[in-house]
């Protein structure tokens, strides 16, 4: 079986009773579309989790991209880079990975770097898109009479919008005969609730938002591409 996650923000706990919920074994396959990391507290637990599980696969989401760049540029001299990950959850994760050996502050760095922005998964004949915030079709020139097709789309986009779009993306027709799954958009800033299940684009059909807002008191959310059948864990205690 085929699973989609996003968004867990250090919600350690959740994460395992989702796992457990959905029984997750070495057979399957596990999509996390970024945003494991920050504003939760097991953060680095969570990281280090799916790091040594070879059937989850991690997207950058623009937490581990905003990590990524605090503690490995070479031009944030004025500590603008690192301000901006710390002003957005980061404290959760510093000092934490600071007291790891250094050994595995650089094999987390590594990791950390080599992360995709997308993937694609077939399930028959339906083709999904897996990103972590959205795509940009409405920027994308067109050329000539090339087609706007997915092959032509995709690799035009920017790495930027791929972890920080919003608005641009979920309000507005995506790709065509793809369904585009992401998170960073917590459900109920895209639809004005909280229920515990994921965001269907009816309008245009073509996009699904998976990001149910655990760490802040919502639910983490699964999808099985299978059979599209979805699963939740509410947040444990008090945010």
């Amino acid at each position: 079986m085929i699973y989609v996650m996003s968004d867990i923000h250090g919600c350690y706990d959740e994460f395992m009773e989702l796992l457990q919920k959905i029984n997750f074994s070495p057979a399957d396959t596990l999509h996390v579309l970024g945003d494991v990391i920050d504003r939760g507290a097991e953060s680095i637990k969570c990281l280090k989790y799916i790091m040594g599980a070879s059937n989850i696969h991690l997207l950058m989401g623009n937490h581990e991209q905003m990590m990524l760049d605090a503690l490995t540029s070479e031009f944030d001299r004025d500590g603008s880079l690192m301000a901006l990950w710390l002003g957005n959850g980061g404290t959760e994760v510093l000092s934490p990975f600071r007291k790891l050996p250094k050994d595995e502050q650089f094999a987390i760095l590594d990791y950390i770097g080599s992360l995709p922005y997308m993937a694609q998964v077939k399930i028959g004949e339906q083709n999904y898109v897996l990103v972590h915030a959205g795509l940009n079709v409405v920027d994308v020139p067109t050329i000539g009479d090339i087609k706007l097709t997915s092959a032509v789309i995709l690799p035009m986009q920017h790495y930027d919008d791929l972890v920080w779009i919003r608005e641009k993306f979920f309000r507005k027709k995506a790709l065509p005969k793809s369904i585009t799954i992401f998170g960073h958009t917590p459900i109920p800033m895209i639809k004005s609730r909280n229920d515990g299940k994921v965001w269907r684009d009816k309008r245009f059909k073509d996009k699904i938002g998976i990001d149910g807002g655990c760490v802040y008191g919502g639910s983490l959310l699964a999808l099985r591409l299978d059979d599209m059948a979805e699963f939740a864990v509410k947040k444990h205690g008090n945010v």
